[in-house]
């Protein structure tokens, strides 16, 4: 019963601290936009953002109160004592019983949240472009690769933590025998991560019709963009983003050593080219980055990891504990891994929520440095020409609260980004 109660306790504080978050926007956009982003919005547009924002702050209250429901329902019923009794009593038959029911159940809200704001909020303020049939195959497209993902993942895992205590002669293992076994765990680690990889590549061309952009003026300019830099983009594609959405993106698709640029159909048609070029500098400035001193410490929780499966497996009975409490708690008389694993992922949450701290200060400051590169190419101002035009559009909140921007933001806030490339600006103009 323990191990239920800190499982909601912290289900319950990450929903609090959400509503906090709430009420710091809330106080955010009673302010006057600084000077910097004042001009994205007219007084209406900016009273279409905040209705806009209200009508899905309904929609994202009501998906969380029907998570949480269903959260205590999973946790406080005898759910899976139910799952077992009906399996086979195998760790596998559990385990996929288990999954079907919790993804289907997921994606069933996933499905009717989504459904209401495609078709009622989005289509409210003119940004959908999605067919019924557009909107299902999509939806069943991300169904699919979460029982992919679930299944690339967890039995590979599920077969290691079942044959662990043999193979280690019941955790006898020496600390050296441990490392070389954490180092081959780590390379079927590495080889599942890049079955994902390739898998999302794939799911990101089925969801997209791409195309390569003709060869002419236009492209010969992004070429030149990559002159000084030593990684190059061969593939430069447009995608046909206007059959989905009014939005309209520009980004560098990176799978190992492949590399291509993609190019949302709307931007080529409705933005002016100095825009495009803008965005595509800033792309190439993520190709120029160095690793940094952000860059290492980031490798730290990597490290963290395997430094600390090197210590459990000679004392698995540190797992084997925590394996029989949960089973414990649900009256379980054989494991439950997807139960398991969700207990485990939801106790290493406010570690998680550290290092994202991390993760998205390291990432913010490659954001500012390839925007600096575009500033470096003379496309500054087309850059927040560009910026200003799809906040507009998109109805961004170009303002955050900094506290939000801090902990939720993997890219700068609008207002800071304008704010550092006009200060790039002046510094490139004094030197």
């Amino acid at each position: 019963m323990f191990i239920k109660l800190i499982v909601l306790a912290i289900t319950l504080i990450s929903l609090c601290f959400e509503f906090y978050e709430m009420k710091l926007i809330d106080a955010k956009r009673k302010e006057p936009l600084p000077a910097e982003v004042a001009d994205i919005y007219s007084p209406e547009r900016y009273q279409t953002f905040l209705n806009y924002k209200s009508d899905y702050r309904k929609v994202a209250l009501l998906k969380s109160a029907v998570s949480l429901i269903m959260t205590m329902m999973i946790f406080l019923t005898p759910l899976f004592h139910i799952i077992e009794s009906i399996s086979r009593h195998t760790v596998y038959s559990v385990f996929f019983l288990t999954a079907a029911l919790i993804i289907v159940l997921n994606a069933l809200i996933t499905f009717v949240f989504d459904y209401y704001s495609t078709f009622t909020i989005e289509e409210k303020y003119g940004k959908n472009k999605k067919t019924l049939a557009i909107f299902i195959k999509d939806e069943l497209l991300d169904l699919v690769l979460e029982v992919a993902f679930t299944a690339i993942i967890m039995i590979p895992l599920i077969y290691l933590f079942e044959h662990i205590d043999g193979w280690t002669h019941h955790f006898t293992f020496t600390y050296g025998q441990s490392f070389l076994m954490t180092l081959a765990i780590f390379a079927g680690i590495m080889m599942i991560y890049l079955i994902l990889l390739g898998i999302s590549y794939i799911a990101i061309h089925v969801q997209y019709e791409f195309t390569d952009l003709e060869e002419g003026d236009l492209r010969n300019k992004i070429v030149a963009l990559m002159a000084d830099s030593k990684k190059k983009v061969k593939l430069i594609k447009v995608y046909n983003e206007s059959k989905k959405s009014t939005s309209k993106n520009a980004f560098l698709l990176k799978v190992l050593w492949h590399r291509e640029f993609g190019i949302a159909d709307n931007f080529l048609s409705e933005n002016a080219e100095d825009e495009l070029l803008a965005v595509l500098s800033h792309e190439v400035g993520h190709l120029k980055h160095k690793k940094n001193i952000h860059n290492y410490i980031r490798y730290l929780m990597p490290v963290c990891l395997f430094a600390l499966i090197v210590y459990l497996i000679p004392n698995g009975q540190i797992i084997i504990n925590m394996n029989n409490a949960v089973k414990t708690a649900f009256s379980l008389t054989i494991t439950n891994y997807y139960l398991l694993f969700l207990i485990v992922s939801t106790l290493l949450e406010p570690i998680m929520f550290l290092f994202s701290l991390y993760s998205n200060f390291a990432t913010r400051i490659e954001e500012y440095e390839a925007d600096y590169n575009a500033v470096k190419e003379g496309y500054g101002e087309a850059l927040i020409r560009t910026f200003k035009q799809l906040s507009n559009d998109e109805l961004i909140d170009v303002n955050p609260p900094d506290l939000i921007e801090f902990i939720e933001f993997d890219h700068p806030g609008m207002y800071h980004r304008i704010k550092a490339i006009r200060e790039a600006e002046a510094k490139l103009a004094q030197s």
